[in-house]
C-alpha cells in the first residue's frame, strides 16, 4: 500500500536519480562527507542535535553532497531512507514525501515494518491521509 502512494524515482539509488542528481567526484567535498557521515554514525546524540540542515545558494553542490553522503551510508549499510526533489522530473509532490521515507523505511527494518503494518491495518487509510497526519503516524 505505501509503494502505491511513494515515489521509487526519488530514493538515491534510483536510475532516474542517476541521471539528474549526480554525487560529488572523487575525492571532491571529502571533509563535508566525512563529517556529515560521522555524523550519522554517532550512538547517543542528544536530541537537539539529531537533524542537520545544510544551506547554501542554488548551485554550490548541497544535492550533490547530500547523494554522495547517502551513498556511503547506505554501502555502510547505516541509511533509512533518502529522498531527492526533482521539478524537473517530476519529483516533486510533498503527499508522497512521508509515504516515500515510510516504505523506505519498512524495507530497511524489520521491527518498523511490523509495526506499520498493524497500524496500516488498523487504519489503511493513513498513506492518503495530509502530510501532518502521514509525519504523526506513519514517522513518528
Amino acid at each position: 500500500m505505501l509503494y502505491g502512494r511513494s515515489i521509487a524515482d526519488a530514493a538515491h539509488d534510483s536510475s532516474v536519480t542517476e541521471s539528474y542528481k549526480s554525487s560529488c567526484l572523487k575525492g571532491t567535498r571529502t571533509q563535508h562527507i566525512d563529517d556529515i557521515t560521522s555524523w550519522t554514525a554517532r550512538i547517543n546524540q542528544s536530541q537537539q542535535h539529531r537533524l542537520l540542515w545544510m544551506w547554501g545558494p542554488a548551485g554550490v553542490g548541497k544535492s550533490a553532497i547530500a547523494k554522495s553522503c547517502a551513498e556511503k551510508t547506505a554501502a555502510q549499510r547505516r541509511l533509512g531512507a533518502s529522498f531527492f526533489f526533482s521539478r524537473t522530473q517530476h519529483v516533486d509532490d510533498p503527499l508522497r514525501f512521508f509515504t516515500t521515507i515510510a516504505h523506505q523505511l519498512t524495507m530497511e527494518i524489520d521491527e518498523y515494518r511490523k509495526a506499520l503494518d498493524l497500524k496500516i491495518q488498523h487504519n489503511p487509510t493513513l498513506p492518503s491521509k495530509g502530510i501532518d497526519v502521514q509525519f504523526r503516524e506513519l514517522i513518528i
